[in-house]
């Protein structure tokens, strides 16, 4: 059964929570000798447990047909009503994973990785799935505004949206699988956890893809 997460206490937003027993995850990567130069983030940790699995995203993504004048925005309502079924979400990370281990290890998320890589589309355009640790002092805090805006130019914000344009940017490390993302926009470029990534299209294949990984690593 997954070691659900632990709301923090005096924690303004009650919808963020963490695992007390996550590996650190405020340390970033080694650079990688095959990588351009890239920013690295040094503060931040995956937020929240993603949002529970979601069929019906499935379903449009496997009959196109079925997309003509559906509102995405509705899924969002839907996808609340919908209960988290542990069993089957721990079958098939079982078959992703090739056992009945699927604790978080090194080892496995070499195996999640290969996953990934094998059913990813990409370009894959991403969000933060909630605000990255450094900006909590300004989203949640008392940091200036003025500040927050600044920090932002060069920091990767949450609310931006990110690139992943090839299979060469995924690193495995102890803490998970990390990846280089470009802000869209500029050439700016970022190394960030995978777990804190969401889709920006909920109806491509990568929203269930990405969103798997995340509530694997997070609660497992």
């Amino acid at each position: 059964m997954p070691k659900f997460n632990k709301s923090k206490v005096n924690q303004p937003k009650v919808n963020k929570s963490k695992l007390d027993d996550r590996p650190d995850q405020s340390k970033s990567p080694p650079s990688q000798s095959e990588l351009p130069p890239v920013q690295l983030d040094e503060t931040i940790v995956a937020g929240r447990r993603p949002k529970p699995l979601n069929d019906i995203q499935r379903l449009l993504a496997e009959v196109p047909a079925l997309r003509s004048g559906f509102d995405p925005e509705m899924l969002a309502h839907l996808q609340e009503n919908i209960p988290f079924n542990v069993k089957q979400f721990e079958s098939k990370i079982q078959k992703i994973l090739g056992g009945k281990n699927i604790d978080v290890s090194l080892k496995n998320s070499v195996k999640y990785l290969e996953h990934i890589k094998q059913n990813i589309q990409l370009p894959c355009h991403v969000t933060g799935i909630e605000e990255f640790e450094w900006e909590e002092e300004y989203t949640m805090g008392f940091g200036s505004k003025k500040e927050y805006a600044r920090l932002k130019k060069t920091q990767p914000s949450y609310t931006d949206s990110f690139t992943i344009n090839r299979l060469e940017d995924f690193v495995v490390q102890e803490e998970g699988i990390f990846v280089e993302v470009q802000r869209v926009g500029e050439r700016q470029k970022f190394i960030l956890p995978l777990s804190e990534l969401e889709s920006v299209d909920v109806i491509s294949p990568n929203n269930q893809l990405l969103d798997d990984y995340a509530v694997w690593f997070v609660n497992y």
